[in-house]
C-alpha cells in the first residue's frame, strides 16, 4: 500500500499568518489592526493591503522578513510534523504565498527541513500545484493522500486534484466547504489521518 502523504497550506492551517500581516500593517503602513484583520478575514490579499495603505510591495517583503520572529504556529506543530515524519509520511506545502515570503518564513520556524515538496504561488483552487507538489514525492493522487486546509478554495483544490480534504476548522476559513472527508480541531489532530 502506498504511504500515506500529507500536502499543507501554510495561513490559517501551520501558523496565524493574519494576526502577524496585520501587526506588520500597522507598524510599517500604520494600517489600523483590526481593519487590517478584517480586511485579510475577507479575503483580500496582504499586498494588495499593503499597497491600498502606500507601502510598496518591496517594502513589506523587507518589514515581514524583519519580523519573522513574531510569526506564530499553531499549538502542536512542530511535534506533529515530527510524529507524522516519524511514521514515515511524506510532506509538501501548496500555498497561494509568494516564495519571498513563505520559504524564508518556514526556515525561521523550523518548518523547512519537514516538507520535500513546496509549491508557492499556487493559483487555488486550480489543482496544478497540489499534482507538482505530489509528483515531487512520487505519488500520484489519490484519496489516501490529504491536503489540509482552512478555506473552500482548499477543499476545491483538493476535490479537483483527486486528493482527501482535511478542513483545518480552527483556522481562517469561517464557512464550513461543502465537501471535507476529516475536520480537523486543532492541528494535532493531523496525526489522526495517520490511523
Amino acid at each position: 500500500m502506498a504511504q500515506r502523504t500529507l500536502i499543507f497550506d501554510l495561513d490559517g492551517t501551520l501558523w496565524r499568518g493574519h494576526e502577524w500581516y496585520a501587526s506588520v500593517l500597522a507598524e510599517v503602513a500604520f494600517l489600523d489592526k483590526a481593519v487590517a484583520m478584517e480586511g485579510l478575514a475577507t479575503g483580500k490579499n496582504v499586498f494588495q493591503l499593503a499597497k491600498d495603505a502606500g507601502l510598496s510591495k518591496e517594502r513589506l517583503i523587507r518589514a515581514c522578513h524583519a519580523r519573522f520572529n513574531r510569526l506564530t504556529l499553531y499549538d502542536g506543530v512542530l511535534a506533529s510534523l515530527q510524529q507524522l515524519a516519524d511514521n514515515g509520511c511524506e510532506l509538501g506545502i501548496v500555498t497561494s504565498l509568494s516564495a519571498r515570503l513563505a520559504r524564508p518564513a518556514l526556515e525561521r520556524c523550523g518548518l523547512e527541513p519537514f516538507f520535500r515538496a513546496k509549491e508557492f504561488a499556487a493559483r487555488k483552487p486550480s489543482p496544478r500545484a497540489l499534482i507538482d507538489a505530489l509528483a515531487t514525492l512520487g505519488q500520484q493522487a489519490c484519496p489516501r493522500h490529504y491536503y489540509v486546509g482552512d478555506t473552500t478554495q482548499d477543499a476545491s483544490c483538493a476535490r479537483r486534484a483527486g486528493v482527501s480534504f482535511a478542513w483545518a476548522r480552527y483556522g481562517y476559513g469561517n464557512l464550513a466547504p461543502d465537501e471535507y472527508d476529516q475536520v480537523l480541531g486543532k492541528f494535532t489532530d493531523v496525526t489522526k489521518l495517520l490511523e
